[in-house]
């Protein structure tokens, strides 16, 4: 082959540079085209991307670049964005899909899904802190929301805090903050805090961790999700905790009792995670009795949540071991009878969404008396603003309200009894809101159940301000909303109810 014919063969389909600068005729011969060659010029071609054989030619010719700054500034954002990005390289994760893809076959098989060791990145551990750091969040986590919520052990979480930090770190911190989230005041909201907390979660429950710390945590996510009107959030959230409690098994922890011994304090923490889980689905239900609930309706043998007195010590008593069924004893403890409570709730909601009618009268007495018996154990332990009564209440006025409903609006359908005694036991206990210090410390330890209940007080003496505005009554719907104001500080769904309140005033004048 002849050079000519050589660089034929390497001829390119695009003129070089400066045969496009002349605007000349080029041949497009490689290395050198025919007229750079006669003149003496530097021949040179530009890069273009090319299909095929052309395309290696072209990146060979092409000379190397500068970067360029918008490239740059790229990267730079990209490195920016890091800490908050998830990375969910599991190395089980194939083990995790399998066990719910056909859990049959891998129990047969005999295989077991290890928690993965999730990183935590520097802007978790420096929200989380110290040692010190931890226990000043502990401490006013079990002042607070565990007064109402006790859905982790105190003796436990202080006993195995070294043991978490060095094999359980990411659940460990994920909790801190959850804990952390719901037990801290603050206005405006913490939503960086919130989003954090948020993400965290979702990137343990991405890599595959199955533990009763991310479940603790999540609930106290719904918790605040719910107490700060987060929604769809707070609904999302509780149908979320109930299918991670399911995949944990944590649901069958009510078919069994705690038996003395170093496992009993882990077996009662799973059976409290569940109540809790029922309690919330049922309240959050309260507002809207047609919707689904997300969780079963717990039978009549389903054990209930030990004595809060030996719950804080850590010492079980076999005596004081009650199912729903069995659960006649003044010493049952407060968070029994917010299960209780759950249970009663399932009631009313199936009442309501049925519309039996015939049955609510009999509801209503029964629940009454399950508040009468907590109010009771309550002062004997000289524990005020329970939030088992407060679910109760919402209860029986849930039941009125869909009673009153079901009437013609000529029959002048009235409250029932119960409810004219909730409404004077609800506005007995706001009373002490009229002093601003001791309320700032009620704050602290109410619940956004009670919340709840402020409202729906409200709006019956609302309606009955309506009917008769007597100056009694309008002073107390001005008490009701001066609470839910204050109360507001703490949990936000308050000022959400008071908007309502509003516009409640507005269709009755309409009306």
């Amino acid at each position: 082959m002849t050079t000519k014919d050589s660089m034929q063969s390497l001829a390119l389909k695009w003129s070089c540079s400066a045969c496009r600068l002349s605007k000349r005729r080029c041949d497009k011969v490689y290395p050198e085209c025919t007229l750079c060659a006669q003149k003496n010029l530097t021949c040179n071609y530009p890069g273009r991307r090319r299909r095929g054989k052309a395309k290696n030619y072209a990146k060979a010719l092409s000379p190397p670049r500068k970067p360029v700054i918008y490239q740059a500034s790229i990267t730079i954002e990209k490195e920016k964005e890091k800490p908050y990005q998830t990375s969910f390289n599991c190395p089980n994760s194939s083990f995790v899909a399998e066990r719910f893809l056909d859990p049959v076959v891998f129990s047969r098989a005999q295989l077991s899904v290890d928690n993965v060791d999730v990183a935590v990145t520097d802007e978790i551990a420096q929200l989380v802190g110290g040692v010190l750091d931890i226990q000043a969040v502990s401490d006013r986590f079990f002042k607070s929301v565990y007064m109402w919520m006790p859905i982790i052990s105190k003796p436990r979480f202080s006993s195995t805090l070294l043991s978490r930090l060095t094999y359980k770190k990411a659940e460990l911190y994920l909790l801190v903050l959850s804990m952390k989230l719901c037990s801290t005041r603050r206005k405006p909201l913490n939503t960086a805090l919130y989003e954090a907390v948020k993400l965290f979660h979702f990137k343990l429950q991405s890599s595959g961790v199955l533990s009763v710390l991310v479940l603790q945590a999540a609930v106290l996510i719904a918790l605040y999700e719910l107490g700060q009107a987060i929604y769809p959030a707070a609904f999302l959230s509780i149908g979320s905790c109930a299918r991670y409690a399911v995949a944990l098994g944590i649901d069958k922890s009510i078919l069994s009792t705690s038996t003395p011994g170093s496992q009993w304090i882990e077996e009662e923490e799973r059976r409290r995670v569940w109540w809790a889980i029922l309690v919330l689905d049922r309240y959050l239900n309260l507002c809207d009795p047609q919707r689904h609930l997300m969780t079963p309706d717990a039978g009549l043998d389903s054990y209930l949540p030990v004595n809060d007195e030996a719950w804080d010590k850590g010492e079980l008593d076999p005596d004081y071991i009650y199912t729903l069924a069995t659960a006649n004893s003044y010493h049952l403890g407060l968070f029994a009878r917010f299960s209780q409570a759950a249970h009663l709730l399932s009631q009313v909601l199936r009442s309501i969404s049925e519309k039996r009618s015939s049955e609510t009268s009999q509801l209503r007495r029964t629940i009454y008396a399950l508040v009468n018996v907590s109010n009771i154990e309550a002062s004997m332990r000289r524990l005020e603003y329970c939030s088992q009564s407060a679910v109760c209440y919402s209860g029986i006025i849930a039941l009125d309200d869909s009673f009153c409903d079901q009437q013609p609006q000529s029959s002048g359908a009235r409250l029932s009894a119960e409810s004219t005694l909730i409404s004077e036991a609800t506005l007995h206990m706001i009373s002490i809101f009229k002093e601003e210090e001791v309320a700032e410390e009620i704050c602290d330890v109410a619940s956004p159940f009670l919340v709840h209940l402020v409202y729906k007080v409200a709006s019956m003496q609302l309606r009955i301000a309506h009917q008769s505005p007597a100056a009694a009554v309008l002073e107390d719907v001005k008490l009701l909303k001066r609470a839910l104001n204050i109360i507001g500080n703490r949990w936000h769904c308050a000022y959400a109810y008071l908007s309502l309140l509003e516009k409640q005033e507005i269709l009755l004048v309409v009306q």
